[in-house]
């Protein structure tokens, strides 16, 4: 299967825009203009760290860091401006009373609603001359992958989000 899937156009036009997305997403450049443009004054990792717990809900230093492939450490130095800002709030964990949880505060989460309002504003500048009918089909399509993605990451142990921890 894995020949196939190297030799076949779609396969490797999909991995072309993904890899795509991912290098842009990453650009120093990029992170500063969704800063700048979202009004969150804070670090690089910062925005990527209040996504997170947008989309999971309350982690623990360690699992965020485990999300975010860094070590504890790391991750508690990129967690500490965030709390000083107000971006994020520390709770006790309801059965580990040595754990403690991160969360969206309530300017976490109008941060996280700015961000995610540029990065509607971009989708929707790079599809405005597309036709109702390709926007609607791209929509769908990339659903479909997405799900289909999950599955296949469930069926091999990952859920999804879930970091590996292997090579």
């Amino acid at each position: 299967m894995a020949g196939k899937a190297e030799n076949d156009p779609a396969v490797r036009r999909i991995e072309a825009f993904l890899g795509q997305i991912t290098s842009m997403s990453r650009l120093p450049a990029t992170r500063r203009r969704l800063r700048r443009l979202a009004d969150i004054d804070t670090h690089d990792s910062g925005v990527s760290i209040l996504l997170l717990l947008r989309r999971t809900g309350p982690l623990s230093v360690t699992d965020l860091a485990r999300h975010l492939g860094v070590n504890q450490s790391t991750a508690s130095r990129q967690v500490a401006p965030l709390e000083e800002d107000g971006f994020l709030t520390r709770t006790e964990h309801p059965s580990h009373r040595r754990i403690s949880l991160l969360d969206l505060s309530d300017e976490g989460r109008a941060a996280c609603e700015r961000a995610q309002a540029v990065g509607r504003r971009d989708i929707a500048w790079a599809i405005k001359d597309w036709t109702p009918q390709d926007r609607a089909m791209l929509g769908e399509l990339l659903e479909r992958f997405g799900e289909a993605w999950s599955k296949g990451a469930e069926s091999e142990g990952l859920g999804p989000d879930e970091p590996t921890t292997g090579p």
